[in-house]
């Protein structure tokens, strides 16, 4: 029976090949991204976990340099190179499987530090 309030049922246009990858790809990212904020709690720096468009960013403030280098070893990062933006260092990679960025607060200024005080072995990722 229907009722004169009722609204009218409306199919949906089925999802594009695309849409339905992208979708995967961020819910494989949500996993990912939960996944790391379980492993790194309680490592220094405060991180903070979060995961969109299929891409995991775990942005953190390292206290120093070996701070730092903990957070790229735990990732499994090695020697990738960052780019600094003067304020943050950020560093691409691939975490559980998915895109990620590991994005390290006040590093450039860390590593400005240690080349004023000449601590060059320091500075070496």
């Amino acid at each position: 029976m229907t009722t004169p309030f009722a609204a009218p049922r409306k199919s949906r246009p089925a999802l594009s090949p695309a849409a339905v990858a992208l979708l995967a790809e961020c819910r494989k990212a949500q996993t990912a991204a939960y996944t790391a904020s379980v492993e790194t709690a309680g490592m220094p720096g405060e991180p903070s976990v979060s995961a969109a468009g299929g891409e995991v960013q775990i942005v953190v403030h390292p206290r120093s340099l070996a701070d730092w280098k903990q957070w790229m070893h735990t990732l499994g990062v090695g020697d990738a190179r960052g780019d600094s933006t003067g304020v943050a260092m950020t560093v691409r990679c691939t975490y559980g499987g998915v895109r990620a960025r590991l994005v390290g607060v006040g590093v450039p200024a860390l590593y400005g530090a240690a080349l004023r005080t000449g601590h060059r072995a320091a500075v070496r990722p």
